[in-house]
């Protein structure tokens, strides 16, 4: 697994018209390659991240985006890219449901984004459904911490992240795990009947 990194505070943004800071480091050209390279072949990682934390799929790619326009800025100076964009969208994310305001609306829109891949496995697509809706069951910290370890990260890195102890990320793991086999072993009896 990748070591942590530290994110730095996140930048004021540009005004309009003004470009960002250029990354740090060597050739612009090559630069911008390498950032379109790991770009491409993240960003859809860090989009079933957020949607693993429970984000509806056009605020995960807004935050992915805001997450990836800031990383750029930084890019050559960022020593683990993944971790820092991952920490970086969990914080938006907080932020983000701080802010949200309940809203009505008539019709639902469609959820689609650009920033998946469509050549998406129809059983695939099902199980992750699944795994979304029992992941819903959890509380915050529970669903935050599974989050994570979907992506591959141990509870001693999850806690180094979250800033919080190892024994509260496997405290959590385990609740977590408990309550959702409570909820497979119903629904297993259900269709059993």
């Amino acid at each position: 697994m990748e070591s942590r990194s530290e994110p730095e505070p996140e930048p004021a943004p540009a005004q309009p018209g003004e470009p960002g800071p250029a990354p740090a480091g060597g050739d612009a050209e090559r630069t911008l390659l390498e950032f379109n390279s790991f770009y491409r072949d993240f960003v859809p990682t860090l989009l079933g991240f957020l949607l693993w934390q429970g984000m509806r799929l056009p605020d995960a790619a807004e935050v992915a985006q805001d997450t990836m326009t800031d990383l750029y800025r930084r890019w050559g100076k960022v020593d683990n890219p993944r971790t820092w964009a991952r920490t970086v969208a969990s914080r938006k994310y907080a932020r983000w449901l701080a802010s949200v305001e309940d809203k009505p609306v008539a019709d639902v829109p469609e959820e689609r984004s650009a920033l998946l891949r469509r050549e998406a496995d129809p059983e695939e697509l099902v199980a992750r459904h699944e795994v979304l809706r029992l992941l819903a069951l959890l509380p915050p910290r529970q669903w935050q911490v599974m989050a994570w370890t979907v992506d591959g990260y141990t509870p001693t890195e999850i806690a180094a992240e979250l800033g919080i102890s190892a024994e509260g990320v496997r405290a959590s793991l385990l609740k977590a795990r408990r309550k959702l086999a409570e909820h497979l072993e119903a629904a297993r009896e259900v269709n059993e009947r």
